[in-house]
C-alpha cells in the first residue's frame, strides 16, 4: 500500500462516508459506524454524504443506518460511496450493496443474530434522568418519562428556554422529581440551567426519537439525534454481535 494511501487512511475517520441508498433519484442518508478493523476509525461516529472513506485491503467496517439495517464494507476501497440506482430494481441496503458489487466492490448486508437487551427496556419506555449540572444530550421516546436529578448541593434549579425561566425544586430528601407537566418539551428544545447568580451552569438539549421498528433502529436514531452516552452501551453489545456474526469461521 502506498505512503501517501495510508497517510489518508490516518487522518480520515472522524467521519467517513457518502453511502446513498434507493432507487429512483438517489437520496444521501447519514450513518454510523459500528465497528472496524481500521486503527483510528471510532465506533459510534456518523458517516455523512461529504466525506471519504479508506479502507486499506484486508480491512472492513460495518455501518448502521437509519433504518436499522447495516452495511459491511471491505477493502481496498478508497472514495466515495455513491450508489446510483440499481439494476435489479432493488432498494435500501439491498439495492446499494447491488449497485457497489457493480462497481467490484466487497460489500455485504448484515443483520444482527439477537436482540439488544439495554435497547429493548428503552424502546418500550423508561425513565430517562437528567442532570440538569451536567451539559448532555438526551432522546426521549414516545413512552419515557422524564426526571430530574437532584444537584448535589441544592434544593432547586431554574432552567432557562429562548429567554424564558423556570423554577423547580426539590421537595425534603426527594433525590429526584418529574419533569414539570408545564413545561412541554419539543425535539431540539435547548434549556440552560443558571446558578443563583443568573449565570449558565450546563445546557441541556432534549430530542425526541421514535421508539423504532427494531433494535438496530433504535440505537441508529439515538445515534444520529446526539445521545451518545444513551447509545453506547448499546451500540458496544452490538458491536460484539456483527462481530462474532462476520468472524471468519475455521
Amino acid at each position: 500500500m502506498k505512503r501517501e494511501s495510508r497517510s489518508a487512511l490516518r487522518r480520515m475517520l472522524l467521519s467517513a462516508t457518502a453511502l446513498v441508498l434507493g432507487a429512483g433519484v438517489a437520496q444521501a442518508e447519514d450513518a454510523v459506524l459500528v465497528s472496524s478493523s481500521v486503527a483510528g476509525y471510532v465506533p459510534g461516529t456518523i458517516v455523512s454524504d461529504t466525506q471519504t472513506l479508506a479502507l486499506p485491503d484486508g480491512g472492513h467496517a460495518v455501518f448502521l443506518f437509519r433504518s436499522g439495517e447495516m452495511l459491511e464494507l471491505k477493502g481496498p476501497f478508497e472514495g466515495r460511496l455513491v450508489a446510483a440506482n440499481s439494476k435489479g430494481g432493488a432498494s435500501g441496503i439491498e439495492g446499494l450493496v447491488q449497485a457497489l458489487r457493480g462497481e467490484g466492490i466487497d460489500a455485504s448486508a448484515v443483520g444482527a443474530t439477537r436482540g439488544m437487551g439495554s435497547v429493548r427496556s428503552a424502546m418500550v419506555g423508561q425513565r430517562v434522568t437528567i442532570d440538569p449540572h451536567r451539559s448532555a444530550i438526551y432522546c426521549i421516546g414516545p413512552t419515557d418519562t422524564l426526571w430530574l436529578r437532584r444537584p448535589s448541593g441544592a434544593a432547586s434549579a431554574q432552567l432557562r428556554r429562548r429567554g424564558s425561566v423556570r423554577s423547580v425544586s426539590w421537595p425534603g430528601d426527594a433525590v429526584q422529581i418529574e419533569w414539570p407537566a408545564d413545561l412541554l418539551v419539543e425535539d431540539g428544545d435547548r434549556f440552560e440551567t443558571l446558578d443563583v447568580a443568573g449565570a449558565p451552569v450546563a445546557t441541556i438539549i432534549l430530542r425526541r426519537v421514535d421508539a423504532g421498528k427494531s433494535d438496530t433502529a433504535w440505537i441508529a436514531a439515538s445515534l444520529l439525534a446526539g445521545c451518545r452516552e444513551q447509545a453506547e452501551p448499546a451500540l458496544r453489545e452490538l458491536a460484539h454481535d456483527v462481530e462474532q456474526s462476520t468472524r471468519p469461521k475455521g
